[in-house]
């Protein structure tokens, strides 16, 4: 049955005539919300001008505070290496500062290498005693330093010294405090939390200032004794109880309240949580708070105001007052009125409550319903109906606004939530679906290589048998109406589909075009009904072309993103193709490691038994994607000759041959002077003899350099002492080595000797000493703290010195430029622009050379400091080159060799066993050596035999 609704105007007139009468009702209303005004504001107002008057008293007592850290902030004084214990005048300024500003507890500045001075005022004995000072002292200067150094200089009123005391026991580090790290180079004195003063206790604050030449913070201890002696005397009435506390309810001063002083935190907030002030403990907001509780049967105002000591440090006044200490009068004018009124609303408020409740219940049920409209949670609800016409016209406009809004923004959300058209494409056709409730939903979308439209998504109840590519380029117009941003409406009548009688099921199809920012048609949804689209349908059309606006720039901004993405992923392959073409002994490393890498890092992310709460997203799978192909781009500044070094003496060419004239001219010396010897008449035969005999040791001894120059065996003291002896062998040179050389050469080659010369046959000369560009070293440009050391020069190719490298064939400054590839890595993949998800890119990359015990480098991170990733890549690279047959200096290992070597590094704290663990139970090795390896390097492994060795030292050791 339909129900009757009546003019809101006729209920509105009724209740007039009614409240006409009910002046009394009126005047109670009056009363009463004046009555509850008053009690807010005049309570709210009190609690403001405390606050004010606590704010009043810090600024009037720390005025001279700031004043003084700026005047220490620009004094040359701080920045004397010593502590200015001699500069009397500066001292006596400072003790001034003492007995002028009695809530000055103490005034210091630090460094950044750690030093620290520290003035403190002695105004009475129990200071002193605190502080070990003599009787006559009334200041103390404390000198610190990182190293451990502590210093007590002691000086009476007139800035005399009267006592000295030095240990080594200092441990206080000022750059990790609050107060200097808070301190920044605006030039702006910063405040900390208040905290309680160890010497003094009681609560205050620290003021901090970077020095004008931002070397040194200058700090100040500040008291807040003031603000607590004030807070007993700011009270409303002689009941008022207040509590003064910082942002995290540390109880700084109270009035009137049982709390005692010795107190703990704990036992302080047990004893609020049963007074007057509960329901303002923990409160987060540094809005002013106002609450009525009841406390001992009786009601009372409760407060929480903040007082601001400046921008970033504020503490809270809490204040509770009796409400009838407030109101007194108020309530008696209110009973006054009550008493008058109560007659005149005994007769009438039967009348005005029924009238009103049914006037207020309809509008009040679609506030409620629709109090979610003006938070944006849009529900889809259906509201409640009201007799009064205007009422309910009003409903029905409402809950069609909000389903309205409720499916635009779901869709919004889902469509600009998606990085991928596939999915976006569904989402599309669902929601149109939703919107439009059409049979038929079928979204094409153009392939440019392919030079047709194909589907993307189907959302179809009905099939759409019809061949879309056929269908516009079989009648022209469609094509031209779609590519002009226009909807097409195509009966089942219409002759243009004539030709797909058989194949068409529905009574009407709706083409919606999809147009990219040039304007060209990238996209076509196609709706098909099964009956004639109703009103509401086609009423839901243009809400369906705002909705499509939004997929075109979503479709575009992700074929823009996924273009960006690959041409990335080619640069970076690019990259890393050029860094292993550098070399031609580096072979694929950089394309070898993201293969290899990906492999532990699935097995990792499967295992449940070490690694349970590892797994990547998709955007830290393409992380660590990028992490291994860059690991090793550092080296591109690595120079080739120190990468492909195989012989000792090699730099751009193998320096042996060098070498080897020399020892040639002394072999055609020998002969000379045979023959010289047999010219003047000396014994052939010994002469003879003699010959054969230099020439053999001479070929002996160069048989020995060629065989140190390989580096394949470990050289022992008695190798580098003959060596050594070698090297007194000297040849004659007549020619003067500085001709046709750079300048740079000769710069390093220092005077001209006298020719003819005589040098050594292996020498270390000055030339063969090239230094750091500039004079600077590879530390002054790094931006972290990495534990390689660099050598006193870059290069230092002096003969003997390169031959006389005990392992190997890498001087240790050409190891450390080697090393050094990962210093650049880690510095040049830092300067790039990451995205949040991307930002653990260096350290995944930089940290394949660490150890799990901490002895890696480039900066000794230990396994607590490694990220998975970055030890799953420290496997990677340690198998890769293992196993590698392009490395000039080594031999390719077997599975074997390469195995038992591993296990030895799991087990020695070198890579992490319970990845290496699963590097052998899932037989990566076996998967990468059939991709990469040659057939004669795979061999079989006792594989159980390393992965128990590996878990009984997991056992003992985790």
């Amino acid at each position: 049955m339909k129900k009757r609704r009546y003019s809101l105007s006729i209920h509105i007139t009724s209740l007039f005539i009614i409240l006409t009468t009910l002046i009394g009702v009126i005047l109670i209303s009056i009363s009463f919300q004046h009555s509850q005004e008053l009690l807010s504001g005049s309570v709210k107002e009190l609690s403001h001008e405390n606050s004010l008057k606590l704010e009043s008293s810090f600024r009037q007592n720390a005025d001279p505070i700031f004043t003084t850290i700026d005047f220490l902030a620009l004094s040359p004084t701080i920045d004397q290496k010593k502590p200015p214990v001699k500069e009397k005048r500066w001292l006596t300024s400072i003790n001034l500062m003492f007995q002028r500003n009695s809530a000055l507890a103490a005034l210091f500045y630090g460094n950044d290498k750690g030093a620290l001075v520290l003035l403190r005022p002695l105004r009475n004995n129990a200071d002193r005693k605190n502080f070990n000072a003599p009787e006559k002292a009334t200041m103390l200067l404390n000198y610190t330093k990182a190293s451990g150094l502590n210093e007590f200089y002691y000086f009476d009123g007139s800035m005399n010294r009267v006592g000295y005391r030095k240990t080594q026991d200092n441990k206080f580090d000022p750059r990790v405090r609050p107060w200097y790290t808070n301190a920044e180079t605006d030039g702006s004195i910063r405040l900390t939390e208040p905290y309680m003063f160890y010497f003094l206790k009681t609560y205050g604050i620290t003021l901090s200032k970077r020095s004008y030449n931002n070397k040194s913070v200058v700090g100040a201890d500040f008291t807040l004794q003031a603000l607590s002696d004030q807070v007993g005397e700011i009270g409303y009435s002689g009941n008022s109880k207040l509590i003064l506390f910082d942002r995290k309810f540390q109880v700084l001063a109270h009035h009137q309240v049982n709390i005692n002083d010795g107190d703990s935190y704990e036992q302080v907030l047990e004893t609020l949580k049963n007074n007057v002030f509960h329901s303002i403990l923990d409160q987060k907001s540094l809005e002013p708070l106002y609450e009525l509780e009841t406390y001992n049967g009786e009601q009372w105002s409760v407060t929480l105001t903040p007082v601001k000591l400046n921008k970033n440090v504020h503490l809270l006044l809490a204040e509770a007052t009796p409400r009838s200490d407030l109101l007194a009068n108020l309530l008696l004018l209110r009973n006054k009125q009550v008493s008058v009124a109560l007659s005149m609303l005994a007769i009438y408020c039967v009348v005005v409550w029924f009238i009103a409740s049914r006037i207020a219940q309809p509008l009040k049920s679609l506030v409620k319903s629709t109090s979610n409209i003006a938070r944006f949670d849009f529900r889809k609800t259906r509201y409640p109906k009201s007799r009064i016409k205007e009422v309910a016209d009003l409903t029905n406009s409402i809950e069609l606004m909000e389903h309205t809004l409720h499916d635009l923004l779901t869709l919004l959300r889902e469509t600009a939530s998606n990085q991928d058209f596939d999915l976006l494409a569904k989402t599309i056709t669902r929601q149109s679906f939703l919107v439009t409730k059409a049979e038929t939903i079928v979204l094409y979308t153009y392939k440019k290589e392919e030079d047709k439209f194909t589907v993307s998504a189907n959302h179809a109840i009905i099939p759409f048998k019809i061949d879309l590519n056929k269908l516009l380029k079989g009648t022209a117009w469609l094509s031209n109406t779609l590519k002009n941003g226009q909807v097409i409406h195509l009966p089942a009548n219409d002759n243009t589909l004539t030709p797909f009688k058989d194949v068409l099921y529905n009574s009407d199809i709706y083409l919606f075009p999809l147009l990219n920012r040039e304007g060209l048609l990238v996209g076509v949804l196609t709706l098909g009904y099964e009956r004639k689209a109703s009103p509401e349908q086609l009423e839901k059309h243009d809400f369906l072309k705002e909705l499509l606006s939004f997929a075109e720039i979503a479709k575009e901004n992700i074929d823009q993103m996924q273009q960006q993405k690959q041409m990335l992923k080619a640069f970076i392959e690019l990259i890393a193709s050029a860094i292993d073409a550098k070399s031609p002994y580096t072979g694929s490393h950089c394309q070898r490691i993201p293969e290899l890498t990906k492999m532990i890092t699935q097995a990792a992310q499967d295992d449940d038994n070490y690694f349970p709460q590892f797994g990547l997203s998709n955007q830290q799978w393409e992380g660590l994607w990028i992490a291994s192909w860059l690991h090793d781009c550092g080296k591109v500044t690595t120079p080739e000759y120190v990468i492909d070094k195989a012989t000792k003496l090699e730099t751009i060419y193998d320096r042996i041959h060098e070498v080897r004239m020399r020892f040639e001219l002394l072999k055609k010396q020998a002969e000379a002077d045979y023959w010289q010897g047999v010219s003047e008449g000396e014994d052939k035969q010994q002469l003879s003899d003699k010959l054969k005999s230099v020439h053999q040791i001479l070929d002996d001894e160069f048989a020995f350099i060629a065989k140190c120059n390989l580096g394949q065996e470990q050289m022992d003291p008695e190798d580098i002492e003959r060596l050594r002896q070698i090297s007194e062998r000297t040849w004659k040179r007549t020619i003067d080595d500085q001709l046709g050389v750079s300048r740079l050469e000769k710069e390093r080659a220092g005077l001209k000797a006298n020719l003819p010369a005589t040098e050594s046959v292996l020498a270390d000369k000055m030339v063969h000493r090239i230094p750091w560009p500039a004079g600077s070293s590879p530390q002054d440009n790094w931006r972290q703290k990495f534990i390689l050391t660099p050598g006193e020069v870059k290069y230092n190719r002096g003969e003997l010195h390169n031959l006389s490298v005990t392992r190997g064939t890498l001087t240790e400054e050409e190891r450390f430029i080697i090393n050094d590839h990962i210093i650049q890595t880690i510095s040049m993949l830092d300067l790039l622009p990451y995205p949040e998800y991307l930002k653990n890119v260096p350290e995944m990359a930089g940290g394949h050379h660490e150890r799990m015990d901490g002895k890696g480098y480039p900066q000794g991170l230990n396994e607590d400091e490694l990220s998975i990733p970055a030890r799953i890549m420290a496997i990677a690279d340690v198998f890769e080159a293992l196993t590698s047959s392009d490395r000039p200096y080594k031999d390719a290992k077997t599975l074997d060799e390469s195995i038992g070597i591993m296990t030895k590094m799991a087990t020695t704290g070198h890579i992490d066993p319970k990845l290496y663990i699963l590097f052998l139970e899932k037989e990566i090795d076996k998967t990468y050596a059939k991709m990469f390896l040659s057939n004669d390097q795979i061999v079989e492994i006792d594989r159980d035999k390393h992965i128990q060795a590996v878990k009984s030292y997991i056992n003992d050791n985790f």
